[in-house]
């Protein structure tokens, strides 16, 4: 049953996180390098691209390289609007790490959803007696006692 809770939440997380990294590291260079962190396949110009690079970060792969090549002092894109010329944030390190602790949390959240449902569902007994199963077990001894003998279940 949390299944579908975890699930919309950690879409909310990333979704959330995905705009925030657009508006503030959208406009910083790309590398020419494609061993770069943030190049023409890794970076936050779009949101379907900012997705992308935040599930990279979730899984744990170079997250920190991704986070220092966010930082202030980069380069901005040609046609940047900002004043300085300078792209970046220092606020790069707390998204960053508090981006990997939540998704890794939420990550362990859905995990333990997943094994409990699963448990749930092998634990269910068919054969466990219920209110309805005593309701017809006495219908059918008061019919079968009336027949033979006089005595009834009340």
């Amino acid at each position: 049953m949390a299944l579908p809770y975890v699930c919309l939440l950690i879409v909310m997380l990333f979704f959330i996180y995905a705009i925030i990294a657009m508006q503030i590291f959208g406009n910083i260079k790309l590398g020419k390098v494609p061993d770069s962190a943030i190049n023409r396949h890794n970076n936050f110009q779009n949101i379907f691209k900012s997705l992308i690079l935040l599930f990279r970060c979730c899984t744990g792969e170079a997250w920190q390289l991704i986070m220092l090549a966010c930082l202030g002092d980069q380069d901005c894109e040609e046609g940047s609007l900002l004043p300085n010329g300078e792209c970046g944030s220092n606020f790069a390190y707390i998204y960053f790490t508090s981006f990997v602790f939540l998704s890794s949390f939420l990550m362990l959240n859905l995990f333990v959803a997943v094994i409990m449902d699963n448990f749930d569902y092998l634990t269910r007994d068919a054969s466990i007696l219920g209110p309805h199963h005593l309701d017809e077990f006495i219908r059918g001894w008061q019919s079968t006692t009336r027949c033979y003998v006089s005595y009834s279940l009340h």
